[in-house]
């Protein structure tokens, strides 16, 4: 008979680098594929993107830490956000390292995964960049989203095909792209009984 508190105790327990690099790599990678938002084909009103988990991206602008909720898409171990205007672009230009974190809504009877991810950021938009802007907002299905959200906001009216284009380029405009690149990734992995594991991941220099 186990000690009183002994299935507590495992349930408990913190396991650190249970993973090989390459292990880790492709659970973190199999998770971000998932977790992320992708291309959708809902016929529904509005975007039609398959949104994923919870994504906080935390940026720092003279020593304030300022924390925003996105979306994210992923390209392997690669985080990408589009952002609007706002703090969250002034402050990476004024500095590009950055923080995100990618959950599930906790709840203690279902495996939850999660990471956090230390990187460094780099912005694209249709000033810098045009090419990368438009290969991210196809592949991410945003651009393909607009187009159904424009052509649903014009409903008696039959837009030609070039002037749906230049509505859609005209939003896609304001847009910066996000590419973040980590630098350290944490993926914590948490079982309802058989406890929790911490992996770390980091960059090779």
């Amino acid at each position: 008979m186990s000690a009183p508190g002994k299935n507590a105790e495992t349930i408990l327990k913190l396991n650190k680098s249970t993973r090989t690099r390459e292990q880790l790599e492709r659970d973190i990678r199999a998770f971000l594929n998932e977790a992320s938002s992708k291309p959708g084909t809902s016929t529904k009103p509005g975007c039609p993107l398959n949104h994923g988990l919870a994504c906080v991206l935390a940026t720092i602008h003279d020593n304030v830490p300022r924390a925003t909720p996105v979306d994210f898409f992923s390209d392997g171990l690669t985080i990408w956000i589009a952002g609007e205007p706002g703090l969250k672009i002034r402050n990476i230009r004024s500095n590009p390292t950055v923080a995100v974190g990618i959950y599930h809504p906790m709840d203690h009877s279902k495996l939850n995964r999660s990471v956090q991810i230390q990187g460094t950021a780099t912005l694209f938009n249709v000033n810098n960049n045009k090419d990368e802007v438009m290969t991210r907002a196809k592949q991410f299905g945003m651009y393909q989203g607009l187009k159904k959200i424009m052509k649903e906001r014009h409903p008696e009216i039959n837009i030609l095909p070039e002037q749906l284009e230049a509505e859609v380029m005209e939003v896609i405009r304001r847009f910066n792209f996000i590419r973040i690149e980590p630098d350290e990734i944490i993926f914590l992995y948490i079982h309802p009984s058989e406890g929790t594991t911490r992996d770390v991941w980091k960059k090779v220099a």
